[in-house]
């Protein structure tokens, strides 16, 4: 029998895949990002509000106000030092680095909280880091790093995403409100943005920000809806799977550039979808 908090898990993966694809399509147009991220978080945290008061599990206190804004950091700068290492390195080197941040999620779980992996689940786990690893690899590409700052910035965006997805597995353990943590990360993402907003380039046309803003609002649900679920999943499940079947989510995106970005389906990506069915079958098994 498949356990529910597996199902979420896949469901969280799903729609929260949306989110960033929406950005990469975003970013192919060519347009601004402060108003696209200040759109994402105000209908995140939105959606966060609703939910804490719909299951009435809202809550304010020091230690949620500060996990949200630590969350908060570890999501909104950890894109930021990642985009910014795209620009000094390749993909190719670059995603496989930054998700080595899931690796650091299961050893904490396995380590400090004392979950356990069976033999064919841990296989399933290492199926699903492989793809990933392979994901984003171009045999074309070039993989000189002409600068040492990527370094400097993979690391950091590495460490960053630790804080988010880690974070929310520690605040689950300490028995806080993961929808009210996410509400404040959010609501951190706002004050960023609209601060980002001010400073903007000056040549960026009102209609521009009115558009990016509206693609915001719409990747912010799925945005919302993936963290929720991912929250819902890690208080149901052990986290050494399921931050593994989280982070799939890069597969949707792979799979949605490939259909309406008209991206070519590489032998790289057969195999990581091959890959990632496998794992996860293995991890039910």
């Amino acid at each position: 029998m498949i356990m529910m908090w597996f199902l979420i898990a896949l469901a969280s993966a799903i729609i929260f895949g949306i989110s960033p694809f929406l950005m990469k399509y975003h970013t192919y147009r060519k347009r601004p990002l402060a108003p696209f991220l200040f759109g994402l978080y105000v209908s995140g945290s939105a959606g966060f509000l609703i939910v804490a008061f719909i299951q009435q599990s809202w809550s304010i206190s020091f230690s949620i106000v500060i996990a949200g804004i630590l969350i908060g950091i570890g999501s909104l700068f950890g894109n930021v030092l990642y985009m910014k290492a795209l620009e000094h390195g390749p993909a190719s080197l670059t995603s496989p680095i930054v998700n080595t941040n899931i690796l650091f999620i299961v050893f904490m779980s396995i380590i400090f909280y004392g979950e356990q992996l069976r033999g064919v689940e841990m296989a399933g786990v290492l199926l699903i880091f492989v793809a990933i690893g392979i994901l984003p690899m171009d045999p074309k590409e070039k993989v000189t790093i002409p600068n040492r700052i990527w370094y400097v910035l993979s690391i950091g965006a590495t460490l960053l995403f630790f804080l988010r997805n880690g974070g929310l597995k520690v605040t689950e353990e300490m028995a806080l409100s993961n929808t009210s943590i996410l509400f404040f990360a959010y609501l951190f993402g706002i004050a960023w943005s609209s601060y980002m907003l001010k400073k903007g380039k000056q040549e960026v046309t009102k209609e521009e920000k009115r558009i990016s803003f509206k693609w915001g609002l719409f990747a912010g649900l799925f945005s919302f809806g993936g963290m929720q679920l991912y929250a819902e999943a890690l208080l149901l499940g052990p986290a050494s799977i399921i931050s593994p079947l989280f982070a799939t989510h890069s597969l949707l995106v792979a799979v949605l550039s490939i259909l309406y970005l008209k991206e070519k389906l590489t032998p790289f990506q057969a195999v990581t979808l091959a890959l990632v069915f496998i794992g996860i079958i293995l991890l039910r098994i």
